[in-house]
């Protein structure tokens, strides 16, 4: 095992003219270059910075090479990296860094203003770094991020830390969408995860991938890595575009798709073109697309691989290209996998039982949640890291995924996925989107909700028909008691719906339709 750096910097010495990033607006950066400003800006922030090994550097930054330029320097460096959403607001922002006790934030230019304003009441923040477009001014209180590539010597790997430290850790907060705080998952930077997808779609150097998702998630990191430890080449927008997509798969021939299943949802939901028929896609790899995977390899012709994982624990399985895929299946276990199956009192459950997904505690990088022992304690036992996920293995091996617990409504005995719920409704044409949740009853615990977003053709449907559709597909009790017309439900940038938000928003008395 190795840290990111070294992989990319052996990649460097054998194919240094070969194309790593490909971008639609802010050009390409080959291996050798894509090495050296990584350690122009790891060496600067050692240097001439000063910011020692083991302290913290905040990401704040739009898709481009940059981003990837800081996050293998900053690792080359010995420092903390932390990835963040460059569409938080001034308070998360300032909540980020003090928590995370940052030295220093590398921004886009357009964030650099707000960053200086902030470091006034940040104590430990002493350096703000913008990332500009050529021509553009930095902000006052900035430096100027291609000033310190420009400064580097001709071998900026020798401006490196020299001593030896342990892995550089990755932070990246999650999006709360159960409790509305976030937690900073930490993890270990290693080439490790590239190891995972040579069994799963056969990446070689000779690959081209495209990126969609944003790097401060773990999916855009796992697409970006993937492409670069196998030494290929990444094709990424600053932002996704559905208009745009299938223009920029046409035109640079990518042959994987690395993504989340609302971003193939999206495409599914926009109106066909030539450019989805004519590319060279021969895999789509997309979190949580197993239900729509027929659909969506019919339309687009590219076999579809889902998986299930999460950002603390990294991969547990995959669908296989050489094997019959289940619909609503995950797939099986990676062969070195420690995913496994456990009723409540901790044994574990028979095939076809659901119960909690847990991970071997010692094979995966999660390191606990930065400063909250509580929640640390809350998911890792001696044994086992605890996902909060129900799901099941069936007799041949096949992973389900049912429900988050939080999110499961539980109805007179019964424990109803609100995933299945969702997924039936948004096939109804009156819905856009929707999101279940439970309410609380006296007699039955929960009653079942939905939140409804109305599809711009149907601005007032027929909820009576939706309820009775439901109904058409799933058991009477799964059917929502009551529906609630909303504009659009809360997400995240990568498309989860943010139920913390939704939930005071349910009526204490009554049925709303």
């Amino acid at each position: 095992m190795s840290t990111l750096f070294e992989a990319l910097d052996q990649w460097a010495g054998a194919q240094p003219d070969a194309l790593a990033l490909i971008t639609e607006t802010d050009g390409t950066r080959t291996y050798a270059e894509l090495v050296h400003n990584a350690a122009a800006i790891g060496g600067a922030l050692h240097g001439e910075l000063d910011v020692a090994p083991g302290a913290t550097v905040t990401l704040l930054a739009a898709n481009r090479p940059q981003w990837v330029e800081t996050y293998l320097g900053v690792g080359a460096a010995g420092l903390r990296c932390v990835s963040g959403n460059p569409e938080w607001t001034d308070s998360e922002i300032s909540f980020i860094l003090e928590h995370s006790e940052s030295s220093a934030v590398i921004c886009d230019s357009e964030l650099a203003e707000r960053v200086v304003a902030l470091k006034r009441d940040l104590s430990g923040l002493r350096h703000v770094i913008a990332i500009a477009d050529a021509g553009e001014p930095v902000a006052a209180g900035s430096l100027s991020y291609a000033a310190l590539i420009e400064s580097a010597p001709d071998d900026p790997r020798k401006t490196l830390p020299t001593e030896e430290f342990e892995f550089a850790e990755h932070i990246m907060y999650t999006s709360g969408t159960t409790t509305g705080r976030p937690k900073a998952v930490i993890n270990q930077v290693t080439d490790q995860p590239g190891i995972d997808y040579e069994e799963m779609f056969g990446i070689t150097s000779k690959d081209r991938g495209i990126v969609v998702t944003p790097f401060f998630h773990g999916n855009g990191m796992g697409g970006l890595m993937v492409a670069l430890i196998y030494g290929a080449s990444v094709v990424f927008p600053r932002r996704f575009s559905g208009t745009r997509f299938w223009k920029l798969v046409d035109l640079y021939r990518p042959t994987f798709l690395f993504t989340l299943s609302p971003i193939v949802n999206i495409l599914l939901g926009r109106p066909e073109s030539l450019h989805e028929k004519r590319h060279n896609l021969r895999v789509m790899i997309a979190l949580g697309a197993s239900r729509t995977a027929p659909i969506i390899e019919e339309r687009f012709g590219a076999p579809v691989i889902d998986w299930y994982g999460m950002t603390e624990a990294g991969l547990g399985t995959y669908t296989r290209l050489d094997e019959v895929r289940k619909p609503g299946s995950a797939g099986r276990r990676f062969p070195d996998s420690t995913m496994t199956i456990l009723r409540e009192d901790g044994t574990v459950a028979a095939p076809g039982e659901e119960g909690e997904v847990v991970f071997g505690r010692g094979t995966i990088s999660f390191d606990g949640y930065l400063k909250d022992d509580e929640a640390t304690a809350a998911v890792i036992d001696a044994e086992w890291f605890h996902t909060g996920d129900l799901g099941y293995f069936d007799e041949e091996g096949y992973f389900f995924f049912v429900d988050r617990k939080k999110d499961i409504v539980r109805r007179g005995g019964e424990n109803i996925s609100s995933i299945e719920i969702e997924g039936v409704m948004r096939l109804h044409p009156h819905v856009a989107d929707a999101a279940i949740l439970g309410k609380p009853d006296a007699v039955l615990g929960e009653r079942v909700v939905a939140f409804v977003v109305p599809a711009d053709e149907h601005p007032e449907p027929d909820i009576p028909a939706i309820q009775s559709y439901v109904g058409e597909h799933l058991a009477k009790f799964k059917v929502p008691e009551e529906i609630l017309l909303v504009d659009e439900l809360p997400r995240t940038s990568t498309g989860k719906i943010i139920k913390a938000k939704l939930r005071p928003q349910i009526p204490t008395e009554g049925a709303s339709t």
